[in-house]
Order: C-alpha cells, then structure tokens, then sequence
C-alpha cells in the first residue's frame, strides 16, 4: 500500500457534553497533515521475562497545513473573537474550541486506488502564526500550519478509520462522522 494523496480536511466544533459536532466546515486545502502518538509504556517483568505491557493512547498531536489562513477558520479553531469588520481580537482569556477532524489519504493497493478516511475525535489547536518572506528573485508559496492536541472522547474513541473503494464513498462516510454522535 502507497499512500499517494491527501485531501478534504473537515472539522466541526464538539460539544462536549451531547458529543456531538456542529457543522462540518473546511479549513482550506490540504497541504500537509501529521499525527504523532504519545502512548503511555509500561512494562511489568516477571519470572525472567516480560509478563504485561501497556501501550495505550495517552494523547496525541496533529500538525496540518492548509493553502490558505483563512481568518474565519483561524477564529473557528482558536476560539478568536471574530468582529464584524472581520478582525480577529485576539486575547490572553480566549480558550480554543474541541473540534473532530478529518481528511481522506489516497492509496494505491495492487495498481487500485482506494480512499482512506482517517478522523481524529477530538482536537484542541494552539495558536500560530506563519512564517513570511520578501518576494527575491523568485517567488516562493508559503502556508500556515496549525498544531493541535488530540484527546479521547469520554468513551475513550480518540480515532476511527475506514477504507472505501471510491471518493465518493469516502467523503459520504467523512461527512456522516459529524452527524454522529460518539
């Protein structure tokens, strides 16, 4: 299996006490996603050799860049006061929104594409500012990357994942993800 694609990154604000999710929205195109794991690690040793283990979820981190900072977006995952005007207020008592997010990975498995949606059931993201260039001899494309924490629902789901045979099938299933509840 090569993963050969990405894109339709969604996300919909949690309420956390119905876990449920508001409406699902697009942050911009996908440009780059990545998820890291912290597991808890216990080993217990027993009679010479390893007799339990422990590798659970503990918490984790997703990294996304997006082709455009759209300032709606930026206000929507940061928990920003957005004015009317469309000035983002940023302030030092503001505390960013749970979100679900998703995307769809394309695939090649024996010479077939395949669509693989891969959802996070809880994210919080920080704030962060992208990097800027003088426009040299050359143009160079700069994106804005957000970083955010995944937690687990109450039940304990941090994660869910399927594989679908077409596009089509992989965003109705992305999509119906935030019609859910956990």
């Amino acid at each position: 299996m090569a993963r050969i694609g990405l894109k339709n990154f969604r996300y919909g604000i949690l309420d956390e006490e119905t876990e449920t999710y508001a409406e699902v929205k697009t942050p911009g195109k996908a440009v780059d996603c990545k998820v890291s794991l912290d597991l808890n690690s216990a080993e217990l040793y027993a009679d010479d050799g390893l007799a339990e283990s422990d590798y659970t979820f503990k918490k984790g981190t997703v990294s996304i860049t997006v082709d455009e900072d759209d300032d709606q977006t930026y206000s929507d995952l940061t928990g920003h006061e957005m004015s009317e005007a469309g000035e983002i207020i940023r302030k030092d008592t503001d505390i960013a929104p749970y979100v679900g997010f998703g995307r769809i990975i394309t695939k090649v498995v024996n010479g077939v594409y395949k669509y693989k949606v891969e959802f996070l059931s809880k994210v919080k993201f920080k704030d962060a500012l992208p990097d800027e260039k003088t426009k040299g001899e050359s143009v160079e494309f700069t994106t804005t990357t957000l970083e955010g924490t995944v937690l687990k629902l109450e039940d304990g789901t941090w994660s869910k994942t399927q594989t679908f045979a077409t596009f089509n099938e992989a965003v109705e299933y992305l999509e119906g993800l935030f019609e859910k509840t956990a």
